[in-house]
């Protein structure tokens, strides 16, 4: 017998079409088997980080910790003030952020969801929508430039630059494409399916060409740095056996120009129905040494909630959530809130309530991922006062901070703990780490794969770390250089104290701001 959650999931599910897969899980899978780590793990210019225990071979004492966004105080940034922009402005979309720029240092392509829905019952009558643009310089206060390119009703002063779209996946930079046209290029969900568009400016749009995407309407498309093709995250319904009931999930599928889409989706991930929730959503990206995403979790019993959460993958087709915490948390109704269930309010939270936070019911992240400003990333997420059940979908868009690098920390507290990562090879001139330590120490000694120290990269020759600090290069007494440890295998061996370590890498990091196709390029990895 189903539970009250796959009840709500069956009562929510839509009317299967005969031209998206209904994927058979048992046969047709892509995350399976999952990858293990290399005999020997290379450590160059990517960072390594403690999202999981990929580098790491064994710890004691320590902890680690997940990082959720910090909520900037001005949020919401951006709300929907003009007429076509009502009830919503969400990400779906994209930002990104050139700090060569002048005036647009930052730029948003924001969907605009308008649907037509009934005034009593707020079901959806028909989806409606548009993209939009913003410019801001710092990333605060957004500017709508008004480009009068499409108009809305009586108005021609309008920042629309791609009309007619009711889903919005984002946009992507691709300075690898020859053709200068096609340079952005967006996805974009329209009332005949999945569209492309492509522009050489991000303002000025192509006519929608058909992408053959095998999925339903909150699929995704991001850019994979090392298979070097387009990877879709698709909104797909499974069975895990053949009479096994119908289940929404995540598909998987490949691409090589963005547009045709060869191989029908394959099982990526899901759930089951003996639990609670779905993933709704699973919004990949590429970070230094692994991919990384937002896993979308509807819980559909009690309150419709739809938050992210952080996924891990070492293959981009294998994830696992190493965090039952959001990564973005939902703001809590007041403590006094009484719920009143209505109509359109069936969960008893009303959106249109001044008192419902912004960002109550549902969230979803910038399609590109984090944005690197300065020693920070900065994730631009939309978030609604609306639940997934409740109507109208309101929507509005603002800003969450974090560390670089900072998703995940192995942490000491007052008494010493170590760490000894796997075999390593160290592909540069010296090692430098992400690391808190301004309240205690971190120190690293280079072994052999046996355990023995390099006698002169041991603990008691090494100059402790004491500060806090997103790149600290370490040194040893005598000032050896690392190209005395050669290319044979080493472990690292670290103790630290009061101390949070986020990264580890060699030599000079790689700088971005924008993840585009050649961020993580393998040229750009070197």
């Amino acid at each position: 017998m189903l539970g009250s959650e796959a009840v709500a999931q069956q009562r929510d599910r839509p009317t299967l079409s005969p031209n998206i897969t209904l994927i058979d899980r048992f046969r047709d899978r892509v995350d399976l088997p999952a990858p293990t780590p290399p005999g020997v793990i290379s450590i160059g210019r990517e960072k390594q980080l403690f999202v999981d225990d990929w580098m790491i071979e064994r710890r004691t004492g320590s902890r680690r910790t997940f990082h959720p966004v910090r909520k900037h105080p001005a949020n919401p940034l951006l709300t929907p003030e003009r007429a076509w922009e009502r009830p919503s402005v969400l990400l779906s979309g994209s930002v990104m952020y050139d700090p060569n720029r002048v005036q647009d240092r930052f730029r948003m392509w924001y969907l605009c969801y308008t649907p037509v829905e009934d005034p009593v019952t707020g079901e959806s009558i028909r989806k409606d929508g548009r993209v939009c643009y913003a410019t801001s310089v710092d990333g605060l206060r957004w500017e709508r430039p008004a480009f009068g390119l499409h108009p809305y009703g009586s108005s021609r002063s309008t920042n629309i630059v791609i009309p007619a779209a009711n889903g919005f996946p984002g946009v992507v930079l691709d300075p690898r494409d020859p053709d200068p046209g096609r340079r952005y290029k967006a996805h974009a969900r329209t009332n005949r399916g999945h569209d492309a568009f492509f522009s050489p400016d991000g303002v000025h749009w192509s006519e929608p060409h058909r992408m053959d995407l095998d999925g339903y309407d909150r699929s995704s498309v991001h850019w994979d740095p090392v298979r070097e093709s387009w990877a879709a995250s698709t909104k797909s319904w499974y069975r895990a056996a053949p009479e096994a009931l119908e289940w929404r999930g995540r598909g998987y599928q490949e691409s090589r120009d963005f547009l045709h889409w060869p191989r029908k989706a394959a099982f990526m991930a899901g759930t089951t129905e003996e639990g609670p929730e779905i993933v709704y959503a699973l919004d990949a990206f590429y970070y230094e040494s692994l991919y990384l995403g937002a896993w979308g979790r509807y819980v559909a019993e009690p309150n419709a909630h739809l938050d992210p959460q952080l996924a891990v993958s070492r293959n981009g087709r294998h994830w696992t959530r190493p965090t039952e915490a959001p990564w973005i948390p939902l703001s809590p109704l007041p403590a006094d809130y009484r719920r009143k269930p209505g109509p359109r309010t069936p969960t008893g939270v009303d959106p249109l309530d001044p008192r419902v936070p912004w960002d109550y019911g549902n969230t979803n992240i910038n399609s590109l991922g984090p944005l690197r400003v300065g020693d920070e990333l900065w994730i631009y997420y939309s978030g609604r006062s609306s639940d997934h059940r409740s109507r109208p979908q309101t929507g509005a868009i603002g800003l969450g901070t974090m560390r670089l690098d900072g998703f995940a920390s192995l942490d000491a507290g007052r008494k010493e703990v170590e760490v000894v990562t796997r075999p390593v090879r160290l592909t540069g001139p010296d090692i430098r780490v992400n690391v808190d330590a301004g309240e205690g120490e971190f120190l690293m000694e280079i072994t052999d794969l046996a355990g023995r120290a390099l006698s002169q990269f041991s603990f008691d020759r090494c100059r402790p770390v004491r500060s806090d600090g997103v790149r600290q290069t370490l040194s040893w007494r005598g000032n050896p250089e690392l190209s005395i440890v050669g290319d044979q295998p080493v472990r690292l061996r670290v103790r630290l104290r009061s101390a949070r370590w986020y990264a580890v890498w060699c030599g000079e990091e790689r700088r971005w701001s924008s993840p585009d196709t050649e961020t993580w390029s393998a040229a750009a990895r070197r």
